[in-house]
């Protein structure tokens, strides 16, 4: 079964920081990362903590607006959003659906890397766990959104760098995603974020 990155925690910890300090805090951490490149290793759990996925790839992210996760195992699967589109290509199902990136604000976490970081309280409560060392900085966002695909993300850093990002939904599911070999602030074409259907491809507009 598939599980898109759209649709991507236990009892969260008891919270040390009020909205404004976390948010600020957040801001502060994404506002140093104008573009990132990392692969990822994804896996998605159900209520009962067993294993419903594992997914491996890469992704990509430049300020402002620019984002592109490409899925490689166990099958291949493109997210590419620039300006005001977000598309979601599967080459095995030749399908590719369009949307509308205002449409995704605040149920898309990855998108929240490409975006501007001092909108996020607006889409996001935002409270800080107490840290377990200084070099660590943990966030945990809930949309404001009711109709939110998700239920919660908790956004983890070392130091200033993004190192794991969990959801969890409304149906009880979590997932963890984990990056690696990260290069924070590199040069990336702005064509890696440009996206046309291959022909013979359906494309669903939503």
């Amino acid at each position: 079964m598939r599980i898109s990155l759209l649709v991507l925690t236990s009892v969260l910890s008891t919270l040390a920081f009020a909205d404004d300090v976390a948010s600020k805090n957040l801001n502060g951490l994404l506002g140093k990362i104008t573009s990132m490149s990392a692969q990822f290793e994804q896996h998605t759990l159900d209520q009962k903590n067993q294993p419903l996925q594992t997914l491996q790839g890469e992704m990509q992210v430049k300020r402002p607006g620019l984002f592109r996760w490409d899925t490689t195992k166990p099958f291949t699967q493109q997210i590419i959003a620039n300006d005001q589109t977000v598309w979601v290509y599967d080459p095995e199902l030749q399908q590719a659906t369009k949307q509308k990136l205002d449409k995704q604000v605040g149920n898309t976490p990855a998108l929240l890397l490409s975006g501007d970081s001092k909108k996020i309280a607006s889409s996001f409560t935002v409270s800080q766990e107490k840290a377990i060392n200084k070099n660590q900085a943990v966030f945990i966002l809930k949309p404001r959104d009711k109709e939110a695909v998700f239920e919660s993300l908790r956004v983890s850093f070392s130091g200033s760098q993004l190192n794991s990002m969990q959801l969890k939904d409304s149906l009880g599911q979590r997932t963890d995603i984990f990056f690696s070999h990260i290069i924070n602030n590199g040069k990336i074409a702005n064509s890696v974020f440009q996206f046309t259907p291959p022909k013979d491809v359906d494309v669903i507009n939503e």
